[in-house]
């Protein structure tokens, strides 16, 4: 069973009290000693009190000093760089500052680097292990989200062929302000061999079958001629659409 203790309000000093850390193992046998006549141990918490004890350090080397100090004071040094060491790279502002706070607080303290470097803080972990993960970043490459691998196997997918629809293309030429006239006058020898006429060798070009479409939309069906130009229309809103824009009236 622990122990409780009473606190006097008199010699109550709110920067010392009892931290579990330090707490020595008792037995559990029952002793014929009072349990609050073992006083535990204490720390002293206050920052002053700890910037003190530092500053006033005799300078000399650092196993003298440690030699001469008490078993408490051997105990609390480390802790002691640790807190100063962190409260100065929580106190500056640039990161990149960090590196100089070790030759700082080596300058105040008289204490040699090496050993300061050997307390570690969580600003310069932290600041470690972020440039590890950055490292690791930009060692990352991302696959472009177009290639598609097929299932069980590294071979890209065939790429897919582009539609070969006659109607689309010839509503893509005839949507233009142009006429087909202006198409058909540009054609070259070859091209115009193969629209007006079929060719005598088929076996070096392919013939294709002469199809009479609508000069506005591209359709082929119920084809009629414009009285005034003579171009092919499909429907009333072909010929609506040619008298207002292209019909030579």
């Amino acid at each position: 069973m622990r122990s409780v203790e009473e606190i006097n309000v008199r010699t109550y000093n709110p920067n010392i009290y009892f931290s579990s850390l330090n707490q020595t193992h008792q037995s559990a046998r029952v002793s014929k000693q009072s349990q609050t006549s073992a006083r535990n141990k204490r720390v002293n918490y206050s920052l002053a009190d700890l910037e003190a004890k530092i500053y006033n350090q005799p300078k000399g080397s650092d196993k003298d000093d440690i030699n001469q100090l008490t078993g408490s004071d051997k105990h609390a040094l480390p802790d002691l760089l640790r807190s100063n060491k962190r409260f100065m790279e929580l106190d500056t502002e640039n990161y990149q500052d960090l590196r100089e706070v070790t030759t700082l607080l080596s300058n105040i303290t008289g204490l040699n680097k090496d050993k300061i470097d050997q307390t570690s803080t969580g600003i310069l972990s932290e600041q470690q292990s972020g440039s590890g993960s950055s490292r690791q970043r930009m060692a990352k490459f991302d696959l472009p989200k177009s290639m598609n691998l097929l299932y069980k196997s590294s071979k890209p997918p065939r790429k897919s062929k582009k539609s070969s629809n006659r109607i689309s293309a010839l509503r893509k030429v005839l949507s233009s302000r142009r006429s087909l006239h202006s198409y058909l006058e540009t054609l070259d020898q070859v091209n115009h061999t193969l629209i007006y006429s079929n060719v005598q060798n088929k076996k070096f070009f392919r013939v294709l079958p002469m199809i009479v479409t609508c000069s506005m939309c591209g359709g082929y069906s119920s084809i009629s001629n414009c009285v005034v130009c003579n171009d092919k229309i499909c429907s009333l809103r072909c010929y609506e659409l040619h008298s207002e824009t292209r019909c030579n009236n």
